[in-house]
């Protein structure tokens, strides 16, 4: 599948910033991006279990890869790549993940796979985050970016 065609299937909602409720993030003179990041992911938890994900692991780390969240999805494993941009100062985030970034989540997938022994369906889906000038919060989720690659 072609991330034009996910993008097109892709679920799209739009937040005030007051709805997602947060634990302040401990910024530790760290840079800027990688808060953002850690804010994103805390985002994509939530939208997640309020759509009905039970959560099962976070920023899930091997050699060949980093998964950013690790969910169920009913019957299926669904592991979460999270990118979180404000709008206007890089490439949006639906379209920051290139074809290099799909296989080291695929390789991480597999490794999450073969060490739980769960041998049953998984999907890689990912979580758009787009922070507006406005002061909104738009989250994407597109569905299974790794469809026809596999």
């Amino acid at each position: 599948m072609t991330l034009d065609r996910a993008l097109a299937r892709s679920v799209k909602k739009k937040y005030d910033n007051e709805k997602i409720v947060q634990a302040p993030v401990r910024t530790d003179g760290r840079p800027e991006h990688l808060v953002l990041g850690e804010k994103g992911e805390r985002t994509a938890a939530k939208y997640l279990s309020d759509s009905g994900y039970l959560l099962i692991d976070k920023n899930v780390r091997y050699k060949c890869g980093e998964i950013d969240l690790v969910a169920r999805d009913k019957d299926e494993i669904v592991f979460v790549e999270v990118r979180t941009r404000t709008l206007g100062k890089v490439l949006p985030a639906d379209r920051s993940v290139g074809p290099n970034k799909l296989k080291k989540l695929i390789l991480a997938a597999r490794c999450w796979t073969e060490g739980c022994h769960y041998d049953g369906i998984w999907r890689v889906d990912l979580i758009a985050i787009t922070l507006t000038a406005e002061g909104r919060t738009e989250i994407e989720h597109i569905k299974n970016i790794t469809e026809g690659i596999l």
